[in-house]
């Protein structure tokens, strides 16, 4: 049913679990599978020292990469079709533009679960997604970060 599934990833709990989930998806149908994080836009602070920032920026930005790569690598070592993107922007729109450039027939996402004021004040990206997105989306929850740790204890 699906050929081509993107998952995105924060790099949190719920994110990991997203990831499991997206892999045996991946597995279940026989799809190819898309690793993508949106990292931030380098930051303008006027009153800092330009360099200095852009350093961080960039051993920020070298961490994720090599994160990315380390699950796409082991995906492929489990005999999973995987890549990964480093995408730049606000991480709703930008993970929406790229399961729309990709082709993707499922987007798979973790929520952080929160509610009240701090999602208010925080916003949601996985419900932002849900709502943008054009094709079927997998949230997966904080109580799957507990059955995943449970599962494999």
């Amino acid at each position: 049913m699906f050929q081509r599934i993107l998952c995105a990833t924060d790099f949190s709990d719920t994110a990991e679990a997203a990831w499991e989930i997206a892999c045996d998806l991946a597995r279940t149908h026989r799809a190819d599978l898309v690793l993508v994080h949106s990292f931030t836009e380098l930051p303008v602070y006027p009153e800092v020292a330009v360099a200095s920032v852009q350093r961080v920026w960039e051993e920020q930005r070298l961490w994720v990469q090599q994160a990315l790569d380390q699950r796409v690598g082991a995906a492929s070592a489990r005999g999973l079709r995987a890549r990964s993107l480093l995408k730049t922007g606000p991480a709703p729109e930008t993970i929406v533009d790229t399961a729309t450039e990709e082709g993707a027939e499922l987007i798979v996402i973790g929520t952080h679960g929160r509610t009240g004021l701090t999602r208010l004040v925080i916003g949601s990206v996985a419900e932002r997604v849900v709502r943008i997105a054009p094709c079927p989306v997998l949230i997966v929850k904080p109580s799957a970060v507990r059955e995943h740790v449970r599962a494999a204890a």
